[in-house]
């Protein structure tokens, strides 16, 4: 078996080279390390300018002579030399990345299964009838990261199986410290943020003589590997993180929903103690068995500071976060998913990295 990870990172001035998405760069390099993937990347990304044309004409093709046609393919579009194919794996913003693969000549003459994982599709950007013309001929089995977008897309490509498949972090590099480690961090703040919410923060860390650590910078030339390891290391050494649902300053986007962030999971495994405005208490208890965000919109946000703030007394707290977080929330049980999917048996290595966190969490639930 031969398996390739199909990856945006190496492309510029696409969604992929903002660091917030250096978390599906880790979630690929998991997939090369644990199953040993080979990496190819792709030498264009969706907004660029031909890749845009080739998706009007598409579609314009597709509204005529059918959905299942495919434009040509072009010799080549990747940045890397070709590894070789045979299970292809492709982690897409959504389904306006669908004319990357569709012009790849030897992808498509290669490859046995073209599978394609969007880890954050919402509803909402579903709606435009316009994607009802998308290349979704070329995909053998569809993964998405948000559960509410299962069915909207089984509305657009009925005869394609589509799976919800969420969103994870790299457990050994976010995973806890000694249980026992002081945190000098006392309340972590970072990406979006609510912004009466932050202000209350702030007025908590002066009045007490508390350290909120958030981030002041929207942008950066930092790599994201850097990025990566740099937040694991402010989120292992913090006592609380502001955990909000996702996108929640974006109204029209969630549409109502309350979504787990992708921070939740960074959280979670640096055993940090999470409060904010609370994801779906449906959806943690579905991922998580219990919910795991403290809410700060039932009483004062400095009520519930002040109730997780003393490290002794959350101890208990930060065990079971990094424990939940071990067991079943590595970007490893996400591609034991997705490979039992699409069919292919599980690398020893991939099996490995599974039961080495099986045995952190049976370690720390010890603690408890």
């Amino acid at each position: 078996m031969s398996l390739t990870v199909l990856s945006q990172r190496g492309t510029r001035g696409g969604l992929s080279s903002q660091l917030a998405y250096g978390a599906w760069h880790e979630a690929e390099d998991v997939l090369v390390s644990a199953a040993g993937a080979k990496l190819a990347m792709v030498n264009q990304h969706g907004k660029a300018a031909r890749i845009r044309a080739r998706r009007v004409t598409g579609r314009a093709v597709r509204k005529l002579a059918g959905r299942s046609v495919l434009l040509p393919a072009l010799r080549s579009g990747l940045t890397n030399q070709d590894p070789g194919r045979d299970h292809v794996i492709f982690v897409a913003h959504g389904p306006w990345d669908l004319p990357l693969l569709e012009r790849l000549k030897d992808l498509r003459r290669q490859a046995s299964t073209i599978s394609v994982w969007m880890p954050e599709v919402w509803p909402t950007d579903l709606a435009d009838q316009r994607l009802l013309y998308e290349s979704y001929a070329l995909i053998d089995h569809l993964f998405v990261g948000i559960e509410e977008a299962v069915e909207p897309f089984k509305a657009i490509v009925p005869k394609l199986n589509v799976r919800c498949v969420p969103l994870a972090t790299d457990v050994a590099i976010f995973g806890a410290p000694p249980v026992d480690a002081k945190r000098g961090i006392d309340v972590l703040g970072v990406g979006r943020r609510h912004l009466s919410q932050h202000q209350e923060i702030l007025e908590w860390a002066d009045r007490n003589h508390k350290l909120y650590l958030y981030d002041t910078v929207a942008g950066s030339a930092v790599d994201w590997l850097d990025h990566r390891h740099n937040l694991a290391n402010w989120y292992r050494h913090s006592k609380i993180a502001v955990c909000n649902y996702a996108k929640h300053d974006l109204p029209n986007l969630v549409g109502g929903l309350r979504v787990i962030p992708g921070r939740l999971y960074e959280g979670l495994a640096a055993g940090a103690i999470l409060v904010g405005r609370s994801p779906s208490e449906e959806a943690q208890k579905r991922l998580f068995g219990v919910p795991v965000v403290e809410s700060t919109e039932q009483c004062s946000v400095a009520a519930v500071l002040d109730k997780f703030s003393d490290e002794e007394s959350t101890r208990s707290w930060r065990i079971r976060n990094a424990a939940i977080a071990a067991r079943g929330h590595d970007w490893s049980h996400r591609w034991r998913v997705i490979l039992r999917d699409i069919g292919l048996s599980e690398p020893p290595a991939l099996t490995e990295r599974i039961s080495v966190l099986a045995r952190r969490a049976e370690e720390l639930e010890a603690l408890q």
